[in-house]
């Protein structure tokens, strides 16, 4: 088993997230299983950390690198359990069927679309929420790590730990 704490291999969990991530927006898969991760979630999100501030202590961490890590990260919240996975990938077809049919509204609203899309449209807003929330958390998160001093210390114009935990994802 894979430590996270360990920069090595913390850099070999982050690696293979990353090459699933660049698979699957190739392949324009959203939104994504879980199951698809390579490693657990708490694992990866460890490995994160533990690399990016080991890219900050040795200095490694440019900006372009800190964007794009910090963007991989908080791409583990489109990694839904199955049920999210369903509701929004269902959701989405339905918006796409009623988007592309050429008739009036007020023809399509005896559509299976328009049925789909009118029962599922508060649970998909409510999940869509929950993601953003998550998302903002993760960006806040990393960007605590980012923006750490070799000597472990908060530059004053920056978020610290305590601040992170202050932002709350809505319960879904």
């Amino acid at each position: 088993m894979l430590d996270p704490s360990i920069p090595t291999d913390a850099q070999r969990v982050v690696a293979a997230f990353l090459a699933l991530v660049e698979a699957q927006t190739a392949a324009d898969v959203y939104p994504a299983s879980v199951r698809d991760l390579p490693h657990p979630k708490a694992l990866i999100q460890s490995a994160f950390r533990t690399s990016v501030e080991a890219l900050v202590s040795t200095g490694q961490l440019t900006l372009e690198l800190r964007d794009y890590l910090e963007i991989a990260y908080v791409s583990l919240t489109d990694y839904l359990d199955d049920e999210g996975v369903t509701l929004l990938r269902e959701y989405r077809r339905a918006g796409e069927a009623l988007a592309a049919d050429q008739r009036l509204a007020r023809e399509k609203v005896s559509t299976e679309a328009w049925r789909q899309v009118t029962e599922q449209s508060r649970l998909a807003g409510e999940l869509a929420r929950a993601i953003s929330a998550e998302a903002e958390r993760l960006r806040v998160e990393c960007r605590s790590w980012a923006s750490r001093s070799v000597d472990g210390s908060v530059p004053p114009d920056t978020i610290a730990d305590n601040e992170v935990a202050n932002v709350r994802s809505p319960a879904v």
